[in-house]
């Protein structure tokens, strides 16, 4: 078969069929639900959702990040903006922050991260590394311990 008359795949994702995670050990508070995660690549995409006032730990991207804002509001504490609803954020690689929660509501944003999140301590140290391997951990550990048949979140195949 040439490469030309192989079908390209396209996958859908149905997002009701994945559970929201919490954000351990982070956060039992933010809940990620992840909907594909490449390997090849380090990428993950997911939705994420935080309470109103609620501050994550300070963290380093190896790689650029875009977030949608879905619903809410959230900012970066090294930032003068807030992104709500219908916004979009784009972060290049190399950078650092601060997220926190704003407004009356719960954020949810839609987020396409390429390579790790370091989070950092008070004197920019890494204490934690979050990445492609870690989100499938996560989820699979959440799928097994609730009883729900984890799906292959790697694949493009459907």
């Amino acid at each position: 078969m040439s490469a030309a008359s192989k079908e390209i795949v396209t996958a859908n994702v149905k997002a009701d069929s994945i559970p929201w995670v919490p954000f351990t050990p982070y956060s039992d508070e933010v809940f990620m639900k992840y909907l594909k995660i490449d390997p090849i690549h380090g990428e993950i995409v997911l939705a994420m959702k935080f309470p109103p006032g609620l501050q994550l730990p300070t963290h380093y991207h190896t790689g650029t990040v875009i977030g949608h804002t879905m619903k809410g509001a959230w900012r970066y504490l090294e930032h003068d903006w807030v992104s709500e609803a219908g916004d979009t954020v784009y972060e290049t690689a190399a950078s650092s922050h601060t997220p926190e929660s704003v407004g009356d509501e719960d954020a949810e944003v839609f987020f396409v991260i390429i390579g790790e999140l370091l989070f950092l301590d008070d004197d920019g140290n890494i204490v934690a590394r979050e990445n492609w391997k870690t989100s499938i951990e996560r989820y699979e550990a959440y799928c097994e311990a609730n009883g729900i048949e984890a799906q292959d979140l790697t694949s493009f195949e459907g």
